[in-house]
């Protein structure tokens, strides 16, 4: 039972399915079994994502069942395919391109393709992660397939045989495989990328396309539903080219001629328990360039304005504006490191130089923490405030601290604040209660 050495790759390609076991899964001449379909498979030249999720695992081991040293050719396979699978399917990167090609699937295919619904679902589910069907079909996450594929087969051998073969140590196919293999992305990984990648291929694969009508991405938003819309619009920012604070450009026309734009539109909710919901989108704000295009891609109160790179004085002014005429509240921005945030910083620059903006912020603030911007408008907008309690003091504050920490000439003095655009704050003290004043020289 000597193991089969790399160099005899031919030999895996051209082992003989039983043909007892193929006259009973009925196997046409026509089509190559998926034992022989699967062996041919490797994580190079040979490799293809969804004909990898498309195989049957279980008429694999059926077909295998029975001969040792085709049982272990699969794990081999299943072995040399696992790391590339868990890298294409946990790489934001490699996410994105891939659900890329698939919308591009979608758009090209889907509408003339009338076995869309039932023969796309099973190639495309648990690509990513584990796909469900209320009351329906399961399928389990591709990776966790192959790891349990490599377990079954090495079961079906027999581990002795596996370790008479010459693996060395623990046997690779043990409960052991998950841990000996892994492909490692370290912490800055989104937490839900695969299950964002999911629902939304889940939703393309469940819908074909119907003209130019837009696309409810009814999984995805009922995934948000249950984890936070914060946290799913994040997850999709990593994945998707954000324009807009609201709309994400999956494919843009000038790189696929003669497909029109496609994005994904975040929809805000009326309140914080339901949670934004998303659709697919052909043409788009961006495409049309008009004013009133842009306001309407910019119609979230979700916390994706905070996510967002290269958020504009201009930017945070139009949805300033939309939100108070949907009577919509602004989300708070997310609690760790807020002023590490480009669009924190520019929000509270606006803050400081506008008071119309300052009115309009007022209007659709958020209640809680953190604080800072929400205490420094009202002080700036009445030119003297008092604190309800005295932790609000504190956190005033630390937002004055910060602002004048980033004025380099700034030279500070025991309760004086210089803020610029001509502002100052003093503290003052009565009956041990502290209140503050600001002024302006501009008279803003």
């Amino acid at each position: 039972m000597a193991l089969i050495s790399p160099a005899s790759e031919e030999v895996s390609k051209t082992i003989a399915v039983p043909k007892k076991t193929s006259k009973a899964l009925g196997t046409s001449r026509s089509e190559l079994p998926v034992l022989e379909t699967f062996l041919q498979m490797n994580p190079e030249e040979k490799f293809d994502l969804e004909a990898v999720n498309s195989i049957d695992t279980r008429a694999l081991l059926e077909q295998a069942r029975g001969d040792k040293h085709v049982l272990r050719e699969v794990v081999r396979t299943a072995e040399a395919l696992l790391p590339r699978v868990r890298a294409e399917t946990e790489d934001p990167i490699l996410v994105s391109g891939i659900l890329r090609d698939k919308t591009l699937d979608w758009y090209r295919r889907s509408p003339t393709d009338r076995t869309w619904t039932d023969t796309v679902p099973l190639r495309w589910g648990g690509m990513f992660h584990e796909s469900r069907v209320p009351g329906g079909r399961l399928s389990r996450k591709l990776s966790v397939r192959l790891t349990g594929l490599i377990n079954q087969a090495v079961e079906a051998s027999g581990a002795v045989a596996f370790l008479c073969a010459g693996f060395s140590g623990i046997f690779r196919g043990s409960a052991m495989m998950a841990k000996m293999v892994q492909f490692s992305l370290g912490s800055k990984r989104p937490r839900l990328t695969q299950q964002v990648a999911q629902a939304y291929l889940d939703d393309l694969a469940s819908s074909p396309r119907n003209g130019d009508r837009p696309l409810p991405l009814a999984r995805l938003s009922d995934f948000a539903r249950r984890n936070g819309s914060s946290e799913v619009s994040m997850t999709l920012a990593e994945l998707f080219t954000a324009e807009g604070t609201t709309l994400l450009t999956v494919l843009d026309p000038r790189f696929h001629p003669g497909v029109s734009s496609l994005s994904i539109r975040i929809v805000s909710a009326r309140n914080q328990e339901e949670g934004a919901t998303y659709d697919l989108v052909q043409g788009g704000a961006r495409a049309s360039g008009s004013p009133a295009a842009e306001g309407a891609a910019m119609d979230s109160g979700s916390s994706f304005p905070w996510e967002r790179e290269g958020m504009t004085s201009k930017d945070w002014v139009v949805l300033l504006r939309d939100l108070g005429k949907r009577k919509t509240k602004l989300d708070p921005p997310p609690r760790d490191n807020p002023r590490g945030r480009e669009s924190y910083l520019v929000l509270r620059e606006l803050l400081l130089a506008e008071a119309a903006a300052r009115k309009a912020f007022l209007t659709v603030a958020w209640k809680g923490r953190p604080s800072g911007p929400v205490l420094l408008s009202q002080l700036l907008s009445k030119g003297h405030w008092v604190p309800e309690v005295d932790t609000d003091s504190d956190y005033l504050e630390a937002e004055l601290d910060h602002i004048e920490e980033a004025l380099a000439d700034s030279k500070h003095q025991e309760g004086q604040w210089t803020l610029g655009h001509g502002w100052t704050v003093v503290r003052e003290v009565a009956k041990a209660e502290r209140s503050y004043r600001a002024a302006a020289k501009s008279g803003d």
